[in-house]
């Protein structure tokens, strides 16, 4: 199945778009997923995670944002969902997604509130400290003091899920540990007709990508702006500690949410509707507006 034959259930409409060129960057054409229209408040540029693309977005998120009236856009990423590069994805770098999200957001009538995922999280952190934005919201943010911490917590919790992991770098979803896989992106009693649906859509991440967010990220958000800004994480989640979440929300002055019974892609689990009402209600707060 490939993303492109990916269809929720509500309109949701997906284009590729053939960005300008970046000097010293390639230039690529994206995936874009849109729902809603324009309106007085700021749009919602959403950034998916490692291993799989914009389509994250579509099922649950998109049609909920755009029917409570924002204006929504879920890029994916260069070498991921139906964006070119698929084959060079291990030459492509943290900045390079960076400038793949600053491409989406020229699609905007105005600064977007960034929404971050996971790895995306990073990206988003990155791209509002050198572009406009009007807000900034991470959900299970990839910890800014690497991915130690996480390999750590799955290697002594969950390493069915480490070795999975590794299994999909080497020889793609079709190695992998469906169960596994299962076990570690959603709540126990997910079901399983769906998780079937879904994971043959995700994929390799970029190992270049990979090995840079083995390293420390603090000197990427050094000079960061002052926003509003809200970060969401998971007890349940198996792949970023809480504490990585709270040191966030902390770098940031965010204001934190760390729910129980919420796994790591918390927008497409069973449990989405809490993270997206805890969204929906600091978007309201913080932007209010028609």
């Amino acid at each position: 199945m490939s993303a492109r034959a990916f269809s929720p259930a509500t309109c949701v409409e997906s284009s590729l778009e053939t960005p300008a060129a970046f000097p010293y960057i390639w230039s690529m054409a994206l995936e874009i997923f849109r729902a809603g229209k324009p309106s007085q408040r700021p749009p919602l540029l959403f950034v998916h995670g490692s291993f799989c693309g914009g389509w994250v977005w579509a099922e649950h998120f998109l049609p909920f944002f755009a029917e409570a009236g924002w204006n929504c856009l879920a890029v994916s990423l260069r070498g991921h969902g139906q964006s070119d590069g698929r084959k060079q994805l291990d030459s492509f770098t943290i900045a390079d997604y960076v400038a793949d999200v600053a491409e989406a957001a020229a699609e905007c009538d105005r600064p977007p509130v960034v929404i971050g995922h996971s790895m995306g999280g990073i990206v988003a952190q990155r791209f509002v400290r050198t572009h406009k934005a009007a807000g900034l919201a991470l959900l299970a943010p990839t910890s800014l003091s690497g991915l130690g911490g996480s390999f750590l917590t799955m290697s002594v919790f969950h390493p069915s899920l480490l070795r999975a992991l590794g299994r999909v770098q080497t020889g793609g979803m079709e190695a992998a540990d469906f169960d596994a896989i299962r076990r570690g992106l959603f709540s126990q009693d997910f079901p399983i007709d769906v998780a079937l649906r879904y994971l043959p859509l995700f994929q390799r991440e970029s190992l270049l990508a990979n090995a840079e967010l083995m390293a420390p990220q603090w000197l990427t958000v050094m000079g960061r702006p002052r926003l509003p800004a809200l970060v969401i994480g998971g007890r349940s989640d198996c792949f970023v500690p809480s504490i990585d979440v709270r040191t966030t929300a902390i770098v940031w002055g965010a204001d934190t949410h760390i729910v129980d019974d919420i796994p790591h892609a918390m927008m497409l689990d069973t449990s989405w509707p809490v993270p997206a009402g805890i969204l929906a209600e600091w978007l309201g707060r913080s932007f209010g507006g028609t």
